[in-house]
């Protein structure tokens, strides 16, 4: 089937090639009309829109709002699909030994699950290892809410927490410089200040006797009315 009615809009975007050391690279396309943003970078490839950014433009919604809040950066580009199998296995053993701190098991229980975490393959799914801790007999032992106390937490992706924390803030400082640079073009000069105030001044000058004028004949007419 042919689409024949259609509409479309065309908008030029900015391109800002980043390069850091360690061969560190990052290539960002910035479209200030439909607040596009879009990155290609050794750390990831990631992209969003935010047309109603409520800012005076798009940049200065990423450098006073994006680079400053890198949770909220990571939920818009990317998912909390990561499962860290070195954070998990040590909360994990953390969380038995609070058990065992509070005598809510014995030694021997502790021991047991202590033993079944190291044993444990976590190479397989997540859903295969959730299942293989929540029917686990050493970890039923010691806790009565297992998928409580073992739950499997994900994180965003490595990569993807250290592009919004470490990449963003240096685009950030270029949008900063480049936003102050323009800001500070565009700002009258001290002869154009001096001279907008001398034409206020002339202004005021052959207004007030037309005021002075005013304000008498108000006066005189005050006057009569007694």
């Amino acid at each position: 089937m042919k689409i024949e009615d259609y509409t479309y809009k065309k908008s030029v975007c900015e391109r800002y090639d980043l390069r850091w050391k360690h061969n560190g690279w990052a290539t960002f396309t910035i479209d200030e009309n439909g607040g596009l943003f879009n990155a290609q970078s050794d750390f990831g490839n990631y992209s969003y829109a935010w047309p109603n950014h409520g800012r005076k433009s798009f940049k200065h919604f990423i450098v006073q709002d994006l680079a400053r809040d890198p949770e909220y950066v990571l939920g818009k580009i990317s998912k909390e699909d990561y499962f860290n199998l070195e954070k998990a296995e040590n909360g994990w053993k953390a969380r038995i030994i609070d058990i065992r701190k509070q005598d809510a098991c014995t030694k021997k229980q502790a021991r047991d699950a202590w033993e079944f975490i190291n044993e444990l393959d976590l190479s397989g799914s997540v859903d295969y290892i959730q299942n293989e801790i929540y029917s686990s007999s050493e970890i039923s032992a010691i806790s009565e809410e297992p998928w409580y106390d073992f739950e499997i937490e994900l994180d965003y992706p490595y990569m993807a927490v250290r592009f919004a924390n470490e990449v963003m803030p240096m685009l950030a400082d270029i949008l900063r410089k480049e936003i102050e640079e323009k800001e500070k073009a565009s700002a009258p000069t001290e002869a154009e200040k001096k001279k907008s105030h001398f034409d206020c001044t002339m202004n005021v000058s052959k207004i007030e006797p037309f005021v002075d004028r005013v304000m008498a004949e108000e006066i005189l007419r005050n006057e009569a009315e007694r």
